[in-house]
């Protein structure tokens, strides 16, 4: 009797182990659209050389509280329903850098969020290069799928002048991502318009 109970008291905390493992497992597991919150704010030395900043963090609870306006476009004077755009969103970041000066950001500052965007389920859709007041503009839009849905996307946005950062984490098509120009800090871009400038992207 007692090496039969020895056994079943064994047998109970392996399955005790194994269910505790499961439940520390499943903690662990970011939430979904975890993987498409892009970290932005690695770049200090950017925001000291910068002249100017802006910094928009609009996480899921103040996009809910974000009054249920309908705005009319400036190049097409369309109607754009904000509320429920931002009815699929789980937040919006931007960081746009203005400079002085050209030269005053390269390619080492993109570094860190180019690393990011080579994580698994990122990849280019967009790649516009344009002339806009004689500079040459470049804009990258990234997105994240995961399990056939888009959980978010990312842009960049690179000028001689500024450099500006974009993460939109939820569902979000590029219908929808041209609507949002001009509103939350996202510039306007030119993203899903017929701009001749437009190149298909490489998936990288």
């Amino acid at each position: 009797m007692r090496t039969k109970l020895n056994s079943w008291l064994k047998l109970l905390c392996v399955g005790v182990a194994l269910v505790a493992a499961g439940a520390n497992a499943a903690q662990a597991q970011p939430p979904p659209q975890a993987a498409a919150r892009l970290q932005l704010d690695n770049e200090e030395s950017l925001a000291q050389k910068a002249s100017e900043l802006i910094d928009v963090n609009l996480d899921e609870n103040l996009l809910r509280i974000i009054p249920k306006k309908i705005v009319t476009t400036t190049d097409t004077g369309a109607k754009v329903d904000i509320g429920k755009i931002v009815g699929g969103l789980r937040g919006v970041y931007v960081r746009s850098y203005g400079f002085n000066n050209e030269g005053e950001y390269g390619e080492s500052n993109l570094a860190g969020v180019r690393a990011q965007l080579r994580a698994p389920g990122w990849a280019r859709l967009v790649n516009i290069v344009k002339k806009k007041a004689g500079d040459d503009v470049h804009v990258e839009v990234y997105m994240m799928t995961a399990a056939g849905r888009i959980d978010g996307i990312a842009i960049l946005a690179l000028e001689p002048k500024r450099l500006t950062l974009v993460n939109i984490v939820g569902t979000i098509d590029l219908e929808q991502l041209s609507q949002l120009e001009g509103q939350f800090g996202i510039p306007e871009l030119g993203i899903g318009g017929d701009d001749k400038d437009n190149k298909p992207a490489k998936k990288q």
